[in-house]
């Protein structure tokens, strides 16, 4: 009724007729090709995420078997490993087992972002907390690859400095990333 404006000829309590009918129909040929496009554009970003997850659960896969082969032949060849880099068979076993640790909280960054995406896949939102737990299983594995370089070579210097810096970053991220994780508690529940 607002919209509507009294002409000169016409007096002020006349009833006034519009054509719903016509802007009815436009309206709903608008929200039609809405609800298609919207349908379609969702349905797609299903797929994509699906097809991204399945990328996640298949790299998951081959860094799991990787890893395993890697230390499986690293073991089997301590000796050989050994003379080789001039080091002594406790050095190699140790870095051995360190790289597959490493290697393995590299399968389980590659599932928490797995998680992730099936998270979405379910409810179409996203949550924070798979990716505090990223980071801190990555600032982790920084830290084991560090003890690991420092474990096996002989570090001074610089690089010593460099190491201790980087062990530092890695344990306030750690540090950090726990702390908002317990501050945010109940908010970022999935």
């Amino acid at each position: 009724m607002s919209d509507h404006q009294v002409s000169v000829n016409e007096p002020h309590d006349a009833p006034v007729y519009e054509e719903h009918t016509k802007h009815k129909s436009s309206d709903e040929r608008e929200d039609r090709i809405a609800a298609i496009s919207g349908n379609l554009l969702e349905r797609s970003d299903s797929l994509i995420y699906a097809i991204v997850g399945i990328c996640f659960f298949l790299g998951a896969l081959f860094a799991l078997g990787y890893s395993f082969w890697d230390f499986g032949s690293a073991m089997l060849n301590v000796q050989g490993v050994a003379t080789k880099q001039a080091v002594t068979p406790q050095e190699v076993v140790a870095g051995t087992i360190i790289k597959l640790v490493s290697d393995l909280l590299l399968v389980l960054i590659i599932m928490e972002v797995m998680g992730t995406v099936i998270h979405y896949l379910k409810s179409h939102a996203t949550s924070l907390r798979p990716f505090l737990f990223i980071g801190i299983v990555s600032a982790t594995r920084g830290i084991l690859s560090i003890g690991a370089r420092l474990s096996v070579n002989q570090v001074t210097g610089s690089d010593f400095n460099n190491a201790m810096i980087e062990l530092g970053v890695n344990g306030a991220v750690i540090l950090a990333l726990g702390i908002t994780l317990k501050l945010l508690g109940k908010f970022v529940e999935d």
